[in-house]
């Protein structure tokens, strides 16, 4: 249990920086360099990072070490779904844009997919680094024990 909570707050901290670096890319980009906004933005910012980050307790298991690549390939692409849906829906909620407006439903859009790219390139090349290191570990340990 204490390992998924690390887990959860890993990914937490990391979407919330990507979450948070979009929000200042789209407030600049729609508001101006120098809106003025409410601190509502940095508690709607930790609720949707909470909410986008929850599901991927579901992802850690014994069982996901035997998913096929398509496999994997279906459970980030419902994931990516959930992650639009959720902050579409919860930024409409929170009004930081409208859909009648498209040019900020693209920019959010790609801002979106950019967080989403980002968070998992960092996950993978952290998990990679993990990997090594750990092989190379037991490679100590095998040497230690041949000698």
């Amino acid at each position: 249990m204490a390992e998924k909570l690390k887990m959860l707050m890993d990914i937490f901290g990391k979407v919330t920086f990507g979450v948070l670096i979009a929000a200042a890319v789209f407030i600049s980009v729609f508001g101006g360099v120098d809106a003025q906004i409410s601190v509502k933005i940095l508690w709607q910012i930790l609720a949707v990072s909470a909410v986008c980050s929850v599901p991927v307790l579901m992802f850690d298991s014994d069982a996901s070490k035997e998913l096929s690549k398509k496999g994997m390939f279906v459970r980030q692409l419902l994931y990516f779904i959930f992650v639009n849906i959720t902050v579409l829906g919860l930024g409409k909620l929170f009004e930081w844009f409208s859909f009648q407006n498209f040019s900020m439903v693209l920019f959010m859009e790609v801002l979106i997919i950019a967080v989403y790219a980002v968070v998992n390139i960092i996950c993978y090349l952290s998990d990679r680094a993990d990997a090594q290191s750990m092989n190379k570990k037991l490679l100590e340990m095998k040497k230690n024990k041949k000698e």
